[in-house]
C-alpha cells in the first residue's frame, strides 16, 4: 500500500472568490429562468455576456495562494493600500511569481511563504510513519482515532520487508494481533456493561464501546494504517518534504514524494527547494556512532501505568517568574505572598496563565506506551526527544484488560510481536518497529515551561482524558508542584478546577 495524499484545499484571494460566486449565482439564476417558451438564442447570449464580463475581471491563473504571498511581500516597500496590492497580484500572476522567487529564495525572506496555506487528505500510511510526519511542530492535523473507531485489518508491510524477503514475519505476526483485537474488545465491553444493557441509550452504548476500544487498541501494531486531515503553510510544507525526503524508511520518503506531487505546479514560486544536503541526517548518524553504547537489554514485563521522573527544573523557578512579572511592571517589587494570589485570582478553567510563566522550565523523562505517545505528541509546543522503540522490554497493560481476564491473551500476543520484531531486526532494525504494538514502552525526554504545563494539566489531568496520559500528567504535575507549589497551585484538570480554586480562594 502506497501513501495517498490529495490536495484538499488552499487559500486564494477573497475578492477572486467573491467575483466567481457572483458569476455562478447569475448563471444559476439564468438557468432557473430558462424553460419552455424561453428563446434559446437569447439565453445563450445572456450566458455569453456573463462569461465575457467574468473573464474580463478574472485571470484563471490567479487561483493560487502565490498572489497573496506576493501582495503581502510588497507591503514593506510599496505605499499602496494592501487591497490594491492584492488586486495587482491577481492581475499579474507571472510578475507575482517572479516577485516571490526573488523575495523568498533570492533575499531569503522565507516568512512570506507562510501566507500561503494548504489542506491535505492523507491516508494509507502506517501509525509509525504518522509519528514522523506529526513530529513537525508547525502543522495542524486531525487523525483517525483508535479510541473511537473500530479498526479493520488494514496495515502496511514496508517495501524493505519485500526486498529482504522478510514478509513472512509480517504475514504471521500482524494478523495474529488483529485476531486478538476483537476478542479484547468483546471482553472489555462485557466488563464495562451494566447488568441490563438493554436499558442503555445510544449515547451510553457508544461510550461503552469507546471505553472498550481505547484499551483493545493497545494490541494493534504500529503497521496499522491511519488517515488524517492536515493543514500547514507553504514554508513548512517545503520543510517537511525535504525533511522526510531523505528519511531511511521508504514509506516516509514516498510520503514526501506524494505531498510534492499533490501540489504539482500550483505554487512553483513558493514551493521550490524540496531536497537538502547530507546535513543533519549524516551528522545524527555520526553522533549515534560516537555516543551510543550497547543498548540496554530490558526484560519483558507488563506495567499498569506509565512512569515519569523530574530530571531538572529552573532553580528558584517561582522567583524567576516573579522577577519577570516585576520586569513587565517596570521593576516594581512586592512580597511573593502578596503577588501569587493576584496572579491567579479570577482565573477560569479555560484561561491560559500569564506569559511570564514561560520563564520557568522543567525537564522530565517519561516511559509511556506507543498509544500514549500518539496523544502526547499533539502537545507540539513541548520539546520532545523520543528514543527509538526497544524491540524487547516492558509493555503497558491497561488495568481493564487484567480485570476482564484477558492478561494471558494480551501478554502472549505482545511477546509474539516482540519475537517477530527481533527476528526482523537481526536483518533490518529499520523496519522491526512496524511489528511492535501500541503497548510497547518508549522513553521520551520532555521539556516544557510552566505555562505549557498548565495547558497540559487542563487537558490531560481531566477525568475525560484517556487513562494513561491522565496518569502521566498527574505524575508530572505532582513532581513539579513540589518544586513550584505557589506557581502551580491551580494546575489541574478542568473537572477539578472549581474545587482547587475554592480551596485557594475560599
Amino acid at each position: 500500500m502506497a501513501p495517498n495524499v490529495r490536495l484538499a484545499g488552499y487559500n486564494v484571494d477573497a475578492d477572486l472568490l467573491a467575483e466567481t460566486l457572483e458569476f455562478l449565482r447569475a448563471l444559476q439564476g439564468g438557468a432557473r429562468a430558462s424553460g419552455p417558451g424561453v428563446d434559446f438564442a437569447e439565453f445563450r447570449q445572456h450566458f455569453n455576456d456573463l462569461a465575457e464580463g467574468y473573464f474580463s475581471r478574472v485571470d484563471l491563473e490567479a487561483f493560487t495562494p502565490e498572489t497573496l504571498s506576493a501582495a503581502y511581500a510588497r507591503i514593506s516597500r510599496d505605499p499602496a493600500h494592501v487591497s490594491e496590492l492584492r488586486r495587482g497580484a491577481r492581475f499579474g500572476v507571472a510578475r507575482a511569481r517572479k516577485s516571490n522567487e526573488a523575495i523568498i529564495f533570492g533575499l531569503g525572506h522565507a516568512s512570506v511563504a507562510e501566507h500561503a496555506a494548504f489542506n491535505f487528505d492523507v491516508s494509507g500510511i502506517s501509525r509509525l510513519a504518522s509519528e514522523e510526519l506529526q513530529s513537525h511542530r508547525l502543522l495542524s492535523f486531525t487523525e483517525k482515532s483508535q479510541r473511537y473507531i473500530t479498526i479493520g485489518r488494514d496495515f502496511v508491510i514496508p517495501k524493505e520487508a519485500e526486498e529482504l524477503g522478510l514478509t513472512e514475519h509480517f504475514d504471521a505476526s500482524i494478523p495474529m494481533l488483529f485476531d486478538g483485537y476483537p476478542k479484547l474488545f468483546e471482553a472489555l465491553q462485557a466488563l464495562h456493561a451494566p447488568d441490563s444493557k438493554e436499558a442503555l441509550s445510544k449515547t451510553e452504548v457508544r461510550d461503552l464501546e469507546t471505553r472498550a476500544k481505547e484499551d483493545a487498541r493497545y494490541l494493534l501494531p504500529l503497521a496499522c494504517t491511519t488517515q488524517m486531515g492536515m493543514t500547514l503553510n507553504a514554508r513548512n510544507f517545503e520543510h517537511i518534504i525535504w525533511e522526510m525526503g531523505d528519511h531511511p524508511l521508504t514509506e516516509v520518503r514516498e510520503l514526501a514524494t506524494a505531498f510534492h506531487r499533490s501540489v504539482g505546479k500550483l505554487a512553483p514560486s513558493i514551493v521550490k527547494y524540496t531536497s537538502r544536503s547530507s546535513y543533519p541526517r549524516e551528522n545524527r548518524a555520526a553522533i549515534v556512532g560516537l555516543m551510543s553504547g550497547e543498548r540496554e537489554k530490558r526484560p519483558f514485563e507488563v506495567w499498569t501505568s506509565p512512569k515519569a521522573r523530574l530530571v531538572s527544573c529552573t532553580p528558584n523557578g517561582e522567583q524567576v517568574v516573579l522577577d519577570g512579572l516585576g520586569f513587565t511592571a517596570c521593576g516594581r517589587s512586592a512580597k511573593a505572598e502578596a503577588v501569587w494570589p493576584e496572579v491567579l485570582r479570577g482565573m477560569g478553567p479555560h484561561d491560559p496563565v500569564l506569559r511570564e510563566f514561560e520563564l520557568a522550565q522543567a525537564i522530565f523523562d517519561v516511559e509511556i506506551s506507543a498509544a500514549c505517545f500518539a496523544q502526547l505528541k499533539r502537545h507540539r509546543m513541548m520539546t520532545m526527544l523520543p528514543q527509538p522503540y526497544g524491540i524487547e522490554g516492558p509493555a503497558i497493560l491497561p488495568p481493564a484488560i487484567a480485570e476482564s481476564g484477558q492478561t494471558a491473551l494480551f501478554e502472549n500476543a505482545i511477546r509474539a510481536s516482540q519475537t517477530a520484531a527481533s527476528l526482523v531486526a537481526s536483518q533490518s532494525e529499520l523496519i522491526a518497529d512496524y511489528l511492535l504494538t501500541n503497548a510497547q514502552v518508549r522513553r521520551v525526554r520532555l521539556q516544557a515551561n510552566a505555562r505549557e504545563l498548565y495547558h497540559f494539566a487542563r487537558l490531560r489531568c481531566d477525568a475525560h482524558a484517556q487513562w494513561e496520559i491522565r496518569d502521566l500528567a498527574d505524575q508530572m504535575i505532582v513532581l513539579i508542584r513540589a518544586e513550584w507549589p505557589q506557581m502551580m497551585a491551580l494546575a489541574c484538570g478542568k473537572d477539578r478546577f472549581a474545587e482547587e480554586y475554592d480551596r485557594m480562594f475560599p
